[in-house]
């Protein structure tokens, strides 16, 4: 065993030492540094959750190192998905066919604002450890198409928009569930298409299923960040199938989840990174312990901050264009990563601009809807609806202690600490471990990070 500590690190409010105008840039191009804020003051200091002492004893596990892989196992494609453009990287295992047998694929998904680049590590260490590997950018988000409807942009604008895409566009004609080759270009774009789209958790769930049925993965382990992990519960439930964005379907069942057919699960577990409480914020309001008063004063603020900024697409455009630049988005980073701030490099800083910046129109709306939209089903919700399938799944949580964004002191911490430690799941299906790092723990402090991945993978998942 190696033990990799961070030295502790104690930080004032973020929001306290920020000015306006650099705090709204940041939740344009960052919209995760505003996706779990909370009403009270432990979302903005490190965690001195009662069970934090005690969980934090099991962080410190076996260490993996991740070598550089090698490119000829590494595929980054675009694949199509509704008339979309998906950014996809899949690294494969060159394990024999006997290993890979006996080991499932895993699927990686990020959360707001981000793309398959800061799983970097992650893929790196699963690949060599024999996993193939696939992470997608979401619709909307990273590299991948972020529709607009021309209708609305010219509506917005006060006339048609008839400037030229920033992006490469690619040939017309390609049937969905195509792939498209990306190596070209390190930043190469998805074509932005006009289309309108309701962002939700439901709607990546889908694409998640649709990414695994059209792929043919047989046994999936779902891993995810911030608002992915929602996105891993919705599509390991089937969840989505109860919502409009699946009419076009045409009556195909859920892959991933089973159905009434017969057909199994495909699912073999849920690793969750420090878990979101839903597609926005607004889901606080959901809080059993607030009452009718508290409940209304939140809506309040949330609806004067989103008339005000986040549906106010001519002061999102104008951000995105005049204000967001590198250095505001390598700080509101560098406050994520609370253990290796030095880990905030060009790749990743760029993997978070240039999506924002050249995704035009679209990614206005995209950052729109994400803070307007219903915010759809908090964690505890997705277990109360479905025990049975939730009980019976190897279900593992990393959280990172010194979160500011989703502190394991907040609903969602607090709900999985309880799970665990008074085995509310029953059969010892659910477990967790706390790591010394920020929001994003597979890159702020990858070593044991991704020793507590492998440990739970090897003990409660792979057969």
């Amino acid at each position: 065993l190696r033990r990799r500590t961070c030295a502790a690190k104690t930080r004032t409010s973020i929001m306290a030492k920020t000015p306006l105008p650099t705090f709204l840039a940041l939740a344009l191009s960052l919209p995760s540094f505003t996706h779990g804020f909370s009403f009270h003051s432990a979302a903005f200091a490190p965690s001195k959750h009662p069970l934090s002492s005690a969980l934090s004893s099991t962080a410190v596990v076996a260490s993996v190192d991740a070598t550089s892989s090698n490119s000829e196992d590494t595929a980054t494609k675009f694949w199509k998905w509704r008339g979309h453009d998906i950014f996809t990287e899949v690294r494969t295992s060159q394990n024999d066919a006997e290993t890979l047998s006996s080991k499932p694929a895993v699927i990686l998904l990020h959360g707001f604002g981000a793309s398959t680049t800061y799983w970097r590590e992650t893929m790196n260490v699963l690949q060599k450890e024999g996993y193939d590997v696939h992470a997608l950018d979401f619709i909307g988000q990273g590299r991948s198409s972020k529709p607009f409807t021309v209708e609305e942009d010219s509506s917005s604008m006060g006339e048609a928009s008839s400037s030229p895409p920033l992006y490469r566009l690619y040939p017309d004609v390609v049937e969905d569930g195509s792939e498209i080759d990306a190596t070209s270009s390190v930043m190469e774009m998805g074509q932005n298409t006009d289309t309108k789209v309701e962002y939700s958790i439901n709607l990546w769930a889908n694409l998640v299923d649709d990414y695994a049925r059209h792929h043919q993965l047989d046994e999936v382990v779902l891993m995810g960040n911030s608002l992915g992990s929602l996105v891993a519960l919705s599509a390991a439930t089937g969840d989505f199938m109860n919502h409009s964005n699946t009419a076009d379907r045409e009556n195909l069942p859920t892959y991933l989840a089973g159905n009434n057919a017969g057909e199994q699960s495909r699912v073999a577990g849920l690793c969750l990174f420090n878990c979101a409480v839903g597609l926005n914020s607004r889901n606080v309001i959901k809080n059993p312990n607030y009452g009718p008063i508290r409940r209304a004063i939140i809506n309040l603020i949330f609806d004067v901050f989103n008339n005000l900024i986040f549906d106010n697409q001519f002061l999102l455009r104008f951000a995105l264009n005049n204000v967001v630049t590198k250095e505001l988005l390598e700080d509101a980073l560098k406050s994520l990563y609370m253990c290796s701030p030095d880990r905030v490099d060009k790749e990743l800083v760029d993997s978070f601009y240039y999506p924002a910046k050249l995704g035009g129109e679209g990614a206005v709306e995209a950052i729109r809807q994400i803070y307007t939209n219903d915010a759809g089903l908090t964690p505890m919700e997705f277990h109360e609806r479905y025990p049975e399938i939730l009980n019976s799944l190897p279900l593992h949580l990393v959280w990172g202690l010194e979160d500011v964004v989703t502190p394991i002191s907040g609903d969602v911490g607090t709900f999985y600490c309880d799970r665990v430690a008074n085995n509310r799941g029953g059969k010892g299906m659910t477990t967790f471990d706390a790591v010394s790092s920020g929001h994003v723990p597979f890159d702020d402090n990858p070593v044991t990070t991704h020793g507590a991945m492998m440990r739970w993978l090897e003990k409660k998942v792979v057969k």
